[in-house]
């Protein structure tokens, strides 16, 4: 289920804004939600959202690659993805030194 879901999100971000930079900070807000929320999940203690957490979200992109692919596949689209964010921290710099 949560292949599908991030599959309609890019699908979604191709169709209204039509650029890959787009699809490339998706990739990139993902990642860091999916990081983050574990991280809360395993160091907030005096709720159980833990089992909550690890029950109904990825811990990461690379998570849902490994899930659903093997082998060679698994290589290509693991290597996508990477390149994905090399180009999200290319993105992130510019943007830093556009403001200055």
């Amino acid at each position: 289920m949560d292949l599908v879901i991030f599959l309609i999100l890019i699908a979604l971000v191709i169709v209204f804004f039509r650029d890959v930079k787009f699809v490339v900070y998706l990739i990139g807000i993902l990642e860091i939600f999916f990081r983050i929320l574990h991280y809360l999940g395993d160091h907030i203690t005096f709720i159980n959202i833990n089992t909550f957490i690890n029950s109904y979200f990825p811990t990461s992109i690379f998570a849902i690659i490994n899930k659903y692919t093997i082998g060679v596949v698994n290589d290509i689209i693991s290597w996508v993805l990477v390149i994905a964010f090399i180009m999200f921290l290319i993105y992130l710099i510019k943007y830093f030194f556009k403001m200055k």
